[in-house]
């Protein structure tokens, strides 16, 4: 097969740890194209690695955006006519500014496959297939297929009418493949493929201790949303306070504290078995969570939560709730402890086996998920899935 021209859009470059490494993977045989909002200056070693950023400057913005408009009015003027007409229902100067300086870079190197991230970005991209006969691949994740479309009735709709446009969809897991199949995409297009987990990460697993302490240790990582579920394993902690088991719990956030979680604490009398920390560099973050005797994912909504995946390759024992596709990844007995959703009882009766259970289960538990993890979440296999898929997707 000749070599493609693969445009991926993420809104931002540079993006995730995962996409810089599939990017990376998929230049070795093909070309690719990189689009979005370039945040600070990016620079990639392969030569079939090119960035056409949508500049956060204002003034370079317009200037750029301009140089590129002319260049497609004189190259390829059929193109830049398709172009002026979508832009018509971009209401007012300022939104048809922003929106040419994102398109006419993808209309201007015009790729085979255009991958988009992020589903809710499928009605600005949708005409690269009507107009220009561009392959499109989607990627399902979280919020844009879990709960946004069921608060959003338009945005529903509006899956409902372009999935079916969509050539090839990924998703990272089997739980949101099923979902979006309630917007009509199609079950025979969708490939699960993980989100994979660094081979550093896998580097620093290490044989799981019990501490000597009497005080039960648990961590939670993850920015403050109601999607996570913070108030329910505060009031786990609650329970086990109230049952005289010594606990505490510590949430790493990367964004302020909720007002109605500080009360929760307060209305609770938790002040001295509950911590928060503001969030850290990965390595840093990586050795604190060593430290912990467990690692706790309350939440309501997941895909599959990458904060569980790396405490299983690091050899921490996990509690999750059963959201989204957390099934697929926790298994009871095996990998970890799975609890329902809204159910601090739950938690608080899993942290009590996790206690209870002797050193040499909890390291064959351990060892378990790690080796599960490593199998089934590693890059090397990730992206050989996406080339192979890039490579059916045009025939």
């Amino acid at each position: 097969m000749k070599s493609l021209k693969i445009a991926i859009y993420s809104g931002s470059i540079p993006s995730t740890t995962f996409i810089e490494n599939l990017i990376k993977g998929v230049a070795l045989e093909h070309e690719v194209l990189l689009f979005g909002k370039q945040t600070v200056p990016t620079k990639y070693k392969s030569p079939n690695i090119k960035i056409y950023g949508t500049p956060k400057n204002k003034i370079v913005n317009v200037m750029i955006t301009l140089f590129r408009v002319l260049t497609l009015m004189i190259l390829y003027p059929k193109r830049f006519a398709h172009l002026w007409k979508e832009l018509k229902p971009y209401s007012g100067w300022h939104k048809r500014r922003h929106a040419l300086s994102r398109l006419v870079p993808v209309i201007l190197h015009k790729p085979n496959i255009f991958h988009i991230q992020w589903a809710k970005d499928i009605k600005q991209w949708v005409f690269l297939k009507d107009k220009f006969g561009v392959k499109l691949l989607l990627s399902l994740r979280g919020a844009h297929i879990n709960y946004s479309p069921i608060a959003d009735v338009e945005l529903a709709n509006t899956y409902k009418a372009l999935f079916p446009k969509v050539d090839r969809f990924h998703a990272v897991s089997k739980a949101i493949a099923i979902e979006a199949q309630k917007y009509q995409a199609d079950k025979e297009k969708i490939e699960v493929i993980h989100s994979p987990i660094a081979k550093t990460t896998f580097d620093a697993f290490r044989v799981f201790e019990k501490s000597n302490t009497n005080c039960f240790r648990m961590v939670s990582i993850g920015r403050f949303h109601w999607k996570k579920g913070y108030s329910y394993a505060i009031d786990a902690v609650k329970l086990l306070k109230e049952q005289g088991v010594q606990v505490h719990y510590t949430i790493i956030a990367s964004n302020a504290i909720s007002e109605d979680i500080v009360f929760q604490i307060h209305q609770l009398g938790l002040e001295n078995e509950i911590t928060i920390l503001e969030g850290m560099p990965q390595d840093v973050l990586f050795k604190k969570v060593q430290r912990f005797d467990a690692v706790i994912l309350p939440s309501l909504e997941e895909g599959i939560a990458n904060v569980i995946l790396e405490a299983m390759a690091l050899g921490v024992p996990v509690i999750s709730t059963d959201c989204g596709g957390m099934t697929e990844v926790v298994i009871p007995n095996k990998t970890g402890w799975l609890v329902p959703v809204r159910d601090p009882e739950s938690i608080a009766k899993a942290v009590q086996e996790l206690m209870q259970m002797p050193e040499i289960e909890l390291q064959r538990m351990t060892l378990n998920a790690h080796q599960f993890v490593k199998k089934n979440f590693n890059a090397e296999a990730s992206i050989a899935q996406f080339l192979d898929m890039y490579k059916r997707v045009v025939g």
